[in-house]
């Protein structure tokens, strides 16, 4: 359903290519979701296709969205406490390979030093400290992270440096046309994720009436310069409050993607033609997967 305009607001809903159209080379991106539930999948093959290069990703705890802009040549740098999906992949097969032959950056960090970096952005502070770390190999693996006296206690402290972002692509399950965002559930750190960018790109399962949304007000998010995208199911292969895991789907890309890192790429170029390049809309991704595999999954 396409939401009323009301006077005196701005709609902000595009689709998911003129959205996407707006990240530029070099640029900072946060990605949402945990591990294997929430990614917004359907920005990220859409970043993927756009071709975009050397862009810094920004992940808590990514899965294999990170990994396929990885295998699609357009990260420089991970930011992320862990890249992979768990039993299919415990790491990500394009990624190890990125960073064991020196082609990527990775800046190791905790799970939560990835949060704290984003709190402190999203507070306008250049860092916030932390007591996780003190003492261990970590600043020595990201000098961004710096040991330091507590000029109070005289205990010794990490600074974290805040992650500020260009953009953040998050999930979410609805959103009215002017940006106003509803979760179901916490939404992992993607809210955080958002607070801590200077552009948000909301991908959504409903775009709903603002009347929808003020039913509750306690549930619903809003940043200043935010985008609404509507991709239903566009969380596949990763799961979201309407759709499961599709787990057959990530065994089979990480099955190619490891085969690429032995040096057999053809399966994995066959696989980013059929799933990430060659679709040229959300709507001929899901074609490419199948209704009824969609049917399927649906919870």
């Amino acid at each position: 359903m396409t939401a009323a305009i009301h006077r005196g607001r701005t709609p902000v809903v595009l689709d998911l290519e003129t959205a996407i159209a707006t990240i530029r080379p070099g640029a900072v991106v946060g990605i949402g979701g945990a591990v294997t539930a929430g990614h917004p999948m359907a920005l990220v093959r859409a970043l993927a296709r756009s071709g975009v290069r050397d862009l810094t990703v920004v992940a808590p705890t990514a899965g294999l969205d990170v990994d396929v802009l990885v295998a699609a040549g357009c990260v420089r740098t991970v930011v992320s406490s862990y890249v992979g999906a768990e039993g299919a992949a415990p790491l990500g097969p394009a990624f190890r390979a990125a960073a064991e032959a020196g082609e990527i950056e990775v800046r190791d960090v905790d799970e939560a030093h990835c949060i704290l970096g984003l709190r402190a952005a999203a507070q306008g502070l250049p860092f916030l400290p932390w007591l996780g770390g003190v003492g261990t190999a970590l600043p020595e693996l990201n000098p961004e992270l710096v040991e330091f006296e507590d000029p109070i206690s005289g205990r010794r402290l990490l600074a974290v440096p805040a992650l500020r972002l260009d953009v953040a692509l998050v999930f979410a399950e609805a959103a009215d046309a002017y940006g106003n965002v509803q979760f179901v559930g916490t939404g992992h750190a993607d809210p955080l994720m958002a607070s801590a960018a200077k552009r948000v790109i909301v991908q959504v399962e409903r775009v709903v009436e603002n009347e929808e949304i003020r039913r509750s007000p306690g549930a619903t998010r809003f940043w200043p310069d935010a985008t609404v995208v509507r991709a239903p199911w566009g969380t596949h292969p990763y799961s979201s409050a309407v759709i499961t895991a599709d787990e057959e789907h990530l065994r089979g890309y990480a099955r190619v993607a490891a085969k690429a890192a032995r040096g057999e790429r053809a399966e994995l170029d066959a696989y980013l033609e059929r799933y990430v390049a060659g679709p040229q809309s959300h709507e001929d991704y899901l074609e490419a997967i199948g209704i009824r595999r969609i049917a399927e999954l649906l919870i």
